[in-house]
């Protein structure tokens, strides 16, 4: 992903999405990067509102630049391991979820499935056995040994 940060003269320019998504062509840190970046604009909304309740008016430019610059990289971090936590889990969830289906389809009729076309296989190779054993013996062509 191409930087996407403007020049430093762009005030209300926050580059907390390139610190959580810095690799957005790699689809698993894409993923991870996303769900960090959500949970970190959940947090800045709980403190927009938890500051409007405090001093009952809307943060000004510096305290909400303030507030972004706090998100260090270990903070950040913290937004990735639970971003990875999350889908982590969605993921199990979704497995075990779909399980009974996956382990029902792998089952449904293994037998008949397998059993069939190998029965079929062996009844055309013997077909052709006969064939040959009969064109051969009608043109006289034997086997090389007696056979008593």
């Amino acid at each position: 992903m191409p930087n996407a940060e403007p020049d430093g003269d762009d005030q209300y320019y926050n580059p907390i999405f390139e610190k959580l998504v810095p690799n957005a062509d790699q689809h698993e840190e894409l993923l991870i990067g996303l769900v960090a970046y959500g949970l970190y604009k959940v947090s800045k909304r709980e403190w927009v509102v938890g500051f409007r309740e405090r001093h009952g008016r809307a943060p000004n430019d510096a305290e909400y630049r303030a507030h972004v610059d706090s998100h260090t990289g270990v903070v950040l971090d913290g937004c990735k391991s639970q971003a990875t936590d999350i889908v982590g889990v969605y993921a199990a969830a979704v497995l075990e979820s779909e399980k009974p289906k996956i382990e029902r389809d792998a089952l449904k009729g293994s037998f008949s499935r397998s059993f069939w076309p190998s029965f079929w296989a062996s009844m055309a190779f013997t077909a052709v056995l006969v064939m040959l054993v009969l064109i051969a013996s009608t043109l006289g062509v034997g086997l090389p040994i007696q056979l008593n």
